[in-house]
């Protein structure tokens, strides 16, 4: 596959962030796809069955063993690890969208999953609780990184920082059009 020169020189190890329903994993497959690296989905890596979580240590060990290739693509936040994830990439996308556009769509994505039955992280399929719960954490959850991420990525060392507040301004990016890079402050 032919590299995407626009991009190329953005990053070689490269982590979205962006609360749930944002479109990491979209825009991080992207990416990889665009840039021929390899993309490490993340959201199987949180969930095992029965909806029970991956415990913290064995995400963390993944990560570890993920980031420490030469080049890769992640689609997650990794609060939690950001000493690996963050420290270890040298690009950081942050999908930073307006509240109304993450609501309109997780609740999308996570009905048409319920309606479809869809096999989902870790073999789960998508009940109506979990893709309430699912919304309700993005609810939950975007006021904190919109108040948390920028002095956290101001302080991430070695990185180049990109933070795109819309879906037009990834379409943007995307195209070339590189305006909406940003160091988050």
């Amino acid at each position: 596959m032919e590299r995407d020169s626009a991009i190329d020189p953005a990053g070689q190890r490269i982590v979205v962030l962006g609360c749930s329903g944002s479109g990491k994993s979209t825009l991080a497959a992207e990416l990889a796809e665009r840039l021929g690296l390899p993309f490490a989905p993340t959201d199987d890596v949180y969930w095992r069955g029965a909806w029970q979580p991956t415990p913290a240590d064995e995400v963390r060990a993944w990560l570890d063993a993920a980031t420490l290739r030469e080049t890769w693509v992640l689609d997650g936040n990794f609060d939690a690890q950001r000493d690996l994830a963050w420290a270890r990439a040298d690009l950081i996308v942050w999908l930073d969208f307006p509240l109304p556009t993450v609501m309109s769509r997780i609740l999308r994505r996570n009905l048409t999953w319920w309606l479809a039955g869809a096999t989902v992280w870790g073999g789960q399929r998508m009940t109506l609780r979990k893709a309430i719960d699912g919304a309700l954490h993005a609810l939950a959850t975007h006021g904190q990184k919109r108040r948390t991420y920028p002095d956290w990525l101001a302080r991430t060392e070695g990185a180049r920082v990109v933070r795109l507040r819309s879906p037009g301004a990834v379409a943007r990016w995307l195209g070339n059009d590189v305006g909406e890079d940003e160091r988050a402050a």
